[in-house]
């Protein structure tokens, strides 16, 4: 077994960085390889891992890779490296961050997760789950999901186009559930803008309800002073 370090800065790489977002230039800060050789008489076998402790170019954030490879395997077929923290494919809202839905912090938290690890039936099955919380939030629990569409209707919290999208997010579930459906990157981002939608409708309605609460009630207005003398004369 051999491994070689090196501390020198070594050409920089393209990779992703969960701070800008996308993909940028990273300073190879430090790369660590450590490979194995089997000998199998007319040939040699080696198989390794290569470590790289990278920081971004634009704003710096480090982060560390590790790829595992092996001399025999496809030249054409490039390596996917391992990265930690896991590469963020989408970005929580703002009103997550600030934790402003309790109710759903853990679920949506979980969904997050999954989705940086690419476990796309994971967060499908996730997605589904907080739908099915927040109709039992709103209405509480109706015995099966399209009634508890249809009070939600009824009380005027969905429209018709509403529940359309809904009930395709919770189909989607329901297929990753049950029928080990692997949902494409685009059909799950749809998924969980709807799931996002949902839930920053509730929020935006519970932040309305205590506006107007704390909004101080206009004052009676006074009474026209000409017409008070009218009154009071006749």
């Amino acid at each position: 077994m051999t491994t070689k370090a090196r501390s020198s800065p070594i050409t920089p790489v393209w990779s992703h960085c969960n701070e800008c977002g996308h993909e940028t230039q990273h300073i190879v800060v430090k790369q660590i390889r450590k490979s194995r050789d089997y000998d199998h008489g007319r040939y040699t076998v080696s198989v390794g891992t290569t470590r790289r402790i990278l920081q971004c170019c634009g704003c710096h954030e480090v982060t560390m890779s590790r790829t595992d490879w092996c001399s025999e395997d496809d030249p054409q077929d490039p390596y996917v490296p391992t990265y930690f923290l896991p590469r963020v494919s989408r970005r929580k809202p703002d009103w997550l961050v600030r934790q402003e839905a309790p109710a759903y912090q853990g679920l949506l938290d979980e969904v997050y997760a999954a989705l940086h690890a690419d476990s796309r039936r994971l967060a499908m099955m996730g997605a589904r789950a907080i739908i099915d919380k927040a109709i039992g939030r709103r209405i509480g629990d109706k015995g099966n999901f399209a009634k508890g569409l249809d009070e939600l209707q009824k009380a005027n919290l969905l429209s018709q186009q509403e529940r359309l999208i809904i009930e395709a997010a919770f189909d989607a579930g329901s297929a990753a559930m049950h029928r080990g459906h692997q949902p494409s990157a685009d059909s799950l981002n749809t998924t969980i803008d709807i799931v996002e939608r949902v839930i920053h409708a509730e929020i935006l309605e519970e932040k309305a309800k205590e506006l107007v609460a704390a909004t101080p009630k206009r004052a009676p207005r006074a009474a026209n002073s000409a017409t008070e003398k009218r009154d009071t004369a006749g």
